[in-house]
């Protein structure tokens, strides 16, 4: 019997593309755009308590990782989606940033009107259902289809502003490199089905216990990581990320930041950690994952010295954060993974509060330059305050959060004797607070060019203030939220 339980949240997002849709094809008055907002706002926050029937404890999403461990974990499809509590956890953070995504939309949209927007939102809820399922996905078919579903819905976001010529060139090359990284991960998996002859992630671990190393087996592993490498930006895979979160509408490279690449890690810690953990190929992939987070980390963090477009800036720091992140999952384990699951978590905030106050800098400045974020504290001391904060968050710097995610991560990875992945973070992360404090610089200390206030709305008040209090309290209180993460984690392993 199918569990509806299992993939509910999915119910919810694909039911609201379906009926902004239907709503837009029967008002075509400019109310109707409300309503479609409404809808899809609606669907994802549906979607998130959707998540408390999952364990039946009624309470808050989060919450639900507690109780899914003891309890029934939802299964559908044969027990090829299951909805544990390490799927819930990646699940409300990419359904978070679904939401974040929309309300930054909307401002966005607002400085660059558009006949499409219902479209947007249709294709945006979409792309966070296929996301929301590849964390529940227990065989690597089910995986793949919820990954394209991601990333092709992806490419079209990318290029959605037809008649800018920046957005066409970001939409074209993310569908080449992405069709072209796709096409390895395929292949990868056609090895290893052929290799174990199963589909289902678990079964494919027992098999490959049994067996030893071969050249063939090493390589699919090595197409594997390159597929799904490129989905969460690791250098050397990382060549499409400057452009497209430059091109890209600030809303999609937003939600690509925080929503895809949390897929990819999901993807990532299934795989590796349930289906290839074993003798004969453990040592291949984490040589091959400590060379490309230390790659990462060092060439994202040099390579955004120099940026002055502070979307292109945010795209190296991906790059480097994503590094980060690997070192985390490179030592495994509950306290690997416990360490990965509360930055992603954190990371969330920071990188959401950053980004809508750069949709809202460029509809009233026009510019994504730095230099045009001068006095920005005096025009809006709120955008200051995220910057300041989500910057140094993204730095490691106490008191906040983020220096309690870097703490955990590279704690974890000297555990596990990968000290000199560690020392490489911690020294770019501080050379990491170079190009993060030149933005701060200028909205904090440079006289601006333009006195006139900027006016925020109710919820983008709402939204960066939930935004900071989150960066603080969890850089001073973590515990709520690392227990949550280390009960999450430790059902990976049950």
């Amino acid at each position: 019997m199918i569990q509806v339980q299992a993939f509910l949240p999915e119910l919810w997002l694909v039911s609201a593309a379906f009926l902004v849709i239907i709503a837009d094809l029967f008002q075509k008055s400019t109310s109707s755009k409300t309503v479609v907002k409404g809808i899809a706002v609606l669907g994802v926050v549906g979607a998130l308590l959707s998540l408390c029937c999952i364990s039946g404890c009624g309470s808050c999403p989060i919450s639900a990782c507690c109780s899914a461990v003891a309890g029934n974990v939802p299964t559908a499809f044969g027990g090829f989606l299951k909805t544990d509590a390490l799927s819930v956890f990646f699940k409300v953070i990419i359904l978070l940033a679904t939401l974040f995504t929309l309300l930054i939309s909307f401002r966005f949209f607002k400085a660059n009107p558009t006949p499409y927007l219902t479209e947007f939102i249709a294709v945006l809820l979409f792309s966070a259902a296929g996301a929301s399922a590849l964390t529940s996905a227990q065989e690597i078919i089910t995986l793949y289809v919820a990954l394209e579903t991601l990333t092709i819905s992806s490419y079209l976001l990318a290029s959605f502003m037809k008649k800018d010529k920046a957005s066409n060139e970001a939409g074209m090359k993310y569908l080449l490199l992405g069709a072209f990284s796709s096409a390895l991960l395929l292949f990868g998996f056609s090895y290893l089905y052929g290799f174990t002859g199963t589909t289902v992630i678990s079964e494919i671990g027992k098999v490959l216990a049994t067996q030893v190393a071969s050249p063939l087996l090493t390589l699919s592993v090595i197409m594997i990581v390159a597929g799904l490498a490129f989905k969460i930006s690791l250098a050397p895979f990382h060549m499409w990320t400057p452009d497209v979160y430059e091109g890209a509408p600030t809303p999609v490279t937003a939600f690509l930041s925080v929503a895809s690449k949390t897929a990819g890690f999901a993807a990532f810690v299934r795989l590796f950690w349930v289906g290839l953990s074993v003798p004969a190929l453990q040592p291949t992939w984490i040589a091959l994952f400590a060379v490309l987070a230390v790659i990462s980390i060092i060439l994202g963090n040099l390579e955004a010295l120099p940026q002055r477009n502070i979307k292109r800036l945010m795209a190296y720091s991906s790059i480097a954060q994503a590094g980060y992140i690997s070192t985390g999952f490179l030592a495994g384990g509950q306290l690997g993974l416990t360490a990965v699951l509360f930055y992603m978590f954190v990371y969330l905030f920071a990188n959401m509060g950053v980004f809508l106050a750069i949709t809202i800098v460029a509809a009233k400045t026009g510019s994504e330059q730095i230099e045009d974020y001068a006095g920005m504290w005096k025009r809006s001391p709120l955008i200051g305050i995220m910057l300041l904060v989500g910057l140094l968050s993204l730095a490691g710097v106490p008191p906040f959060a983020g220096f309690s995610g870097k703490w955990y991560l590279f704690g974890a990875a000297i555990s596990k004797g990968y000290t000199w992945i560690a020392l490489v973070g911690m020294i770019f992360s501080v050379v990491s607070l170079y190009y993060y404090l030149q933005v701060a610089r200028q909205a904090l200390i440079s006289a601006p060019k333009d006195d006139s206030p900027i006016e925020l709305s109710w919820v983008e008040n709402a939204v960066l203030v939930i935004c900071v209090l989150f960066i603080v309290t969890l850089g001073f209180w973590p515990t709520p939220i690392m227990q949550i993460a280390q009960t999450a984690a430790t059902s990976l392993f049950n």
